[in-house]
């Protein structure tokens, strides 16, 4: 699955940076590489994916899209209480891969803006 989204990610223009094996190796790899946007699995050896989100998340302004199998709302609700920025659920197609990447961006540069400063 990971090399079929990696693909997929540089049919849509990306660069993929690294791939991991597990949450430990994700937030090791995002500690030392900076990415642009971390798309994880919720269900990875060593550290889950939302351990691994709130990780990388506590060292870092990240955006962090999930990209897994598991729809039940208590997941839904953890990823939101992180402020992952989307959500996946597999099957997804390269459209909504793509969508989803674009809408986490936008999103996290809307949020790490300048803030405007009125002056009287």
């Amino acid at each position: 699955m990971a090399d079929l989204l990696a693909a997929n990610l540089r049919r849509l223009g990306h660069r993929v940076v690294a791939m991991c094996r597990n949450g430990k190796e994700a937030v090791e790899t995002t500690a030392r590489l900076h990415p642009d946007l971390v798309i994880l699995d919720i269900e990875m050896p060593l550290l889950n994916g939302l351990d691994a989100a709130r990780q990388i998340l506590v060292a870092a302004s990240i955006p962090i899209v999930m990209s897994t199998g598991i729809s039940d709302i208590r997941s839904l609700q953890n990823a939101a209480d992180l402020n992952v920025v989307s959500y996946l659920v597999k099957p997804y197609s390269p459209a909504q891969l793509k969508v989803s990447i674009h809408l986490a961006v936008a999103q996290c540069r809307a949020f790490f803006r300048e803030p405007s400063v009125a002056a009287a």
